[in-house]
């Protein structure tokens, strides 16, 4: 009967903090006899006195996250007068608005398999209290189609691909693309060697920063299209030996040159962008982008980044982006629209 006893005394505080966690945020907190009320409930004898005491330890321990809306309440019937925390709750670990942002982005994502999106969302909603799940409507996974084209390797790739790059080793894979079968299909017999350094997430796409061991630039390659990878035991190879990278490389710069992950060196490229284009400009590019105003109501943009991408993006916003420099890629750029122009007469 002791030992129970001591048990009990053991777990109250934990359970103290679960009821807390479980029903508590800034805008639903708790009273302490609510909070009496609920721990007997779950079999505990605990009395206002001790969880009054308890809860002093807790909110004066910014480890434990639970917090009080005021701490100046006195409980005049007690001659000690001791201070009385009032408006219980837990700061969770994640905002409402934080949880419905990452609930969104898996639901929406472009190459996350049906099943493993339904765990993951599950997974999510679960670090939300009572009241942050009774208000969540999740019937929009209902309506997502389970059979979109998707590669069933995906989260066993990020995984391996993330253990080699901590290991700095390099790997191996099977790059493929997808057919008008919806299917992945492989473009060569042999695989590919790769010295990987970051994961990152572009367009709603998960890719892979590396160097391909047969050659000596920095690449991309899309994880949603790898199969079969594996951790070699040989070391990887690092950035400092690359092209253009011996003083060593910044992500976030690499990031900003590569709107869209595409293939090349950066290069200095300029254009024009009428006023309405500047805020899908700063979307692309980011604070990479310089600008300096016209007289004319245009706008004259400078950016760093490979030729390809930027043809990518002129083209797509051609109704206001034109681009000035260099020639030969504004050449290109006029003859492809010309050629786009004769397949619609």
């Amino acid at each position: 009967m002791a030992r129970d006893i001591m048990n009990k005394k053991k777990y109250v505080v934990f359970d103290m903090v679960k009821i807390l966690k479980e029903h508590t945020d800034p805008e639903h907190p708790m009273k302490q006899k609510e909070l009496v009320e609920r721990l007997h409930a779950l079999g505990y004898t605990t009395d206002r006195s001790t969880v009054r005491r308890t809860m002093t330890d807790l909110v004066l321990d910014p480890e434990s996250r639970v917090c009080s809306l005021s701490n100046t309440a006195h409980d005049e019937k007690d001659s000690d007068y001791e201070t009385y925390y009032s408006g219980l709750y837990y700061d969770q670990e994640f905002s409402d608005a934080e949880l419905r942002w990452l609930i969104d982005g898996i639901l929406y994502s472009r190459n996350v398999p049906h099943g493993a999106r339904k765990d993951l969302l599950e997974k999510l909603c679960n670090l939300g209290n009572a009241h942050f799940r009774k208000n969540l409507n999740l019937n929009k996974i209902r309506r997502l189609a389970a059979d979109e084209p998707v590669n069933p390797e995906l989260f066993d790739s990020i995984d391996k691909i993330g253990r080699a790059i901590d290991a700095g080793r390099k790997i191996t894979l099977q790059y493929k693309y997808m057919g008008t079968d919806f299917m992945l299909h492989s473009r060569q017999s042999s695989g590919h060697l790769l010295n990987p350094y970051a994961m990152v997430i572009r367009n709603g796409f998960y890719y892979l920063i590396c160097n391909n061991d047969n050659h000596d630039t920095l690449t991309v390659y899309r994880i949603d299209r790898m199969t079969d990878v594996e951790i070699q035991k040989e070391t990887a190879r690092p950035v400092r030996e690359l092209q253009g990278y011996h003083e060593g490389w910044n992500l976030q710069e690499f990031m900003e040159h590569n709107a869209n992950m595409a293939f090349g060196d950066p290069v200095r490229i300029t254009f024009t962008c009428t006023e309405r284009g500047i805020p899908i400009v700063i979307d692309a590019f980011g604070k990479a982008v310089e600008f300096r105003e016209r007289k004319d109501c245009l706008t004259d943009c400078t950016v760093r980044v490979p030729a390809f991408d930027m043809k990518l993006f002129a083209m797509q916003h051609s109704g206001f982006v034109r681009v000035t420099s260099p020639q030969e890629l504004a050449d290109e750029i006029r003859n492809d629209l010309k050629k786009a122009l004769e397949a619609y007469s």
